[in-house]
């Protein structure tokens, strides 16, 4: 019953007012739609891991991309998504590339409400959302922290982020923990005494340069050896 529930929300969420499916590909699933179809002839070895996200994850696979075809992972950020736009695609660009498990990075753009104003309880539930989703699936799951950023460029009139990741970190951990998902803190190990990015690791105190994800790598790799020894 309640991953029909989740399926109904999904459905629901991909609808328009009226009940007719939305034409504006809000979530862009056309970003991905030839690259799927690709991945799915690939051998298992090559898609173990699939880093559902935003332009943290989108940029991660182009400035990097070694990281990701050396060791079987796909990429499938897109920049300036919420979560919301994460739920819809996510059984395209994971689920149905049949992956054994799942990175899900996401919740920055809710905090700087790229789209819609900012309510935590919402944008948690749609990382739970996925998450369950995964789990329906026989994928394994890894919830990933919000990367630091003190103030957004892009929306300087988003107040008290720092403090709103902390508090959307700290749910994510907690239920990571009760459902038994691996948990990647990129937030400690990237932040300063005061939480914002520290100096040398970001483009702009947001985004991550290659010295950031040179941090990121090792952690995230740990959780998936747990996962796939």
């Amino acid at each position: 019953m309640k991953h029909f529930t989740i399926l109904l929300f999904v459905c629901a969420a991909m609808l328009n007012g009226t009940g007719v499916m939305a034409q504006n590909d809000w979530a862009n699933f056309e970003r991905y739609e030839q690259a799927n179809q690709d991945v799915k002839n690939q051998p298992q070895e090559q898609r173990k891991v699939v880093f559902m996200g935003n332009s943290i994850t989108q940029n991660w696979a182009s400035m990097h991309p070694e990281f990701f075809s050396d060791n079987g992972y796909i990429g499938r950020g897109i920049s300036g998504q919420t979560t919301y736009q994460m739920v819809l695609r996510f059984y395209e660009d994971v689920v149905g590339l049949h992956p054994l498990a799942v990175v899900i990075n996401g919740g920055t753009n809710d905090i700087a409400q790229n789209n819609h104003l900012y309510v935590e309880d919402r944008t948690f539930q749609n990382i739970t959302i996925m998450a369950q989703i995964a789990k329906a699936n026989g994928i394994k799951v890894i919830l990933s922290s919000i990367t630091p950023c003190d103030h957004y460029t892009w929306r300087p009139d988003v107040k008290n982020v720092i403090a709103k990741i902390r508090s959307l970190n700290e749910r994510i951990r907690a239920y990571a923990a009760a459902n038994g998902f691996e948990y990647v803190d990129y937030f400690a190990a990237m932040a300063d005494t005061d939480g914002a990015m520290r100096d040398g690791i970001s483009q702009e105190g947001c985004h991550p340069n290659l010295a950031g994800y040179a941090i990121m790598e090792p952690l995230v790799q740990d959780a998936i050896k747990k996962l796939l020894p």
